[in-house]
Parts: C-alpha cells; structure tokens; sequence
C-alpha cells in the first residue's frame, strides 16, 4: 500500500524542513512495510522555501518537491495529489496544529472502507487549543455551511483530511475551488455522490508551532466562504438536475 501525504506550503521557510522530516520519520516509523511520500507542494513561495525543500528532497528519497505557480492552498495539495500515485492520499497543514497520533485512524478509515476521513475538532475526544475569536467564527462557519449545504459534518475546514483513490479519480478532479474553501467543496461533493465519509477527533492546537505565524485572515475569509457557500449550493442543485 502507499501512502502519500501532500504539505501545501507558501513562504514557510522557517518550518518546512523540521516538520516534513517529522511527518516522514511518523510515517515510516508507523507504516513499515507501506510505500510513504511527502510531497512539499510549494505554493509558488517567494521566500527561501523552495531551495531549502528542493535540497531536503534530494537528500530524502521520501520526500518530493513539487513547484505549483497558481497560487492557492487548495489547489497545492489538489495538484500533488492529481500528480501522484498512491492508495490513500492525506494532506495536512504544514504548522502540523493536529498531532500526528490521527494519521493511522485516517488511514485505517479509507483501508476499511470509506472514501474520505476528516479530522475533527469537535468530536467529544476532540482536545483543542485556540483563540476565543476563532472558535466563535469557526463554530458559526459549520453550522453556517452544515445547513445550507445539507452535509451533516462536524468540522469543514480542518486541515487534516484522506481521501481513497476512488475519491481522488472521481472527485477531486471536480473541485473547483483554489483556496481554503477546497475543503468545504470536497466534503458537499463527495455525500452528494453517495460516497462514505467518516469523522475522527483530533489532537488540536493554534499555538503549537509558535515559530510560524499565520498570515490567514480569518475574518476576510469566513466572508469569502459564505459567498462561495452559496455559489456551491446552486452548483450542486444543477448537478442533482442533469
């Protein structure tokens, strides 16, 4: 089996290599005798990321660097996927905010059967460590996306997710989103096609890389989600009609 996990990155020069080697070292350390790749998906970075992730590649036979020049966090882990091969593919956020213990219930998820597992932070053995202000607008963003699209989910913009190659082929090749919103749009297309998705809790912390710093603004963008909320829904009502 092989196991493939994209890290979308942009200007993370301080962070890249320490935490794609620990993602490696998680995965060969827990998948022995499975195939493992890390794929940087450098997001046309303009710092020293991509020389440094170039380097870290050729050094690290598990390790890939792939240099993507649309911008969009979304479409950096959407193309290392489409671009590679693997049976179960995870993406994760570089910060690495979810303690790895989740990768092996990801995985397990889509060997056992379901075709998309997300992480979750508000499953009851969930622990989560973040701002007053972003749980607000976090928990008012699911309930938000939850009833409008009709997905019952407890957590759209975890950054933590594994798809099954089936998934990957028939899905993900129809997304359309280039930016955070990808998550959303992943999750409503696939329990609009009927596929199983499975949720698991999480490990999860805002604070837990404090050499990197966040250069989301959480408010700019829960405002673009909702339009694109909305841009979705009648985009699947069509698909329900054809």
């Amino acid at each position: 089996m092989k196991i493939l996990v994209a890290l979308p990155v942009y200007n993370e020069e301080l962070v890249v290599e320490k935490n794609s080697i620990i993602v490696l070292n998680y995965l060969q350390k827990n998948f022995p005798t499975d195939e493992v790749m890390v794929v940087i998906a450098d997001n046309n970075s303009t710092d020293r990321t991509g020389e440094i992730s170039k380097q870290l590649a050729s050094e690290q036979s598990g390790i890939k660097y792939l240099f993507i020049t649309q911008k969009g966090k979304g479409n950096a882990w959407r193309t290392a996927m489409l671009q590679s091969e693997a049976d179960v593919y995870l993406f994760m956020d570089v910060d690495l905010a979810v303690e790895l213990t989740a990768v092996r219930p990801l995985v397990e998820n889509i060997v056992s059967g379901y075709d998309l597992a997300i992480g979750s932070r508000y499953l009851p053995d969930s622990k989560v460590e973040r701002s007053w202000s972003r749980g607000v607008i976090s928990a008012t963003y699911r309930f938000l996306a939850g009833t409008l699209l009709g997905v019952k989910v407890s957590d759209f913009t975890c950054g933590f997710k594994a798809i099954s190659h089936e998934v990957r082929e028939k899905v993900l090749s129809l997304t359309q989103d280039n930016m955070f919103f990808l998550d959303t749009e992943l999750i409503a297309l696939v329990k609009k096609q009927g596929y199983k998705i499975k949720e698991v809790p999480v490990n999860w912390s805002e604070f837990r890389d404090l050499e990197r710093k966040s250069t989301v603004n959480i408010f700019r963008t829960t405002n673009e989600y909702l339009v694109k909320i909305f841009k979705l829904r009648k985009r699947i009502k069509s698909l329900k009609n054809s």
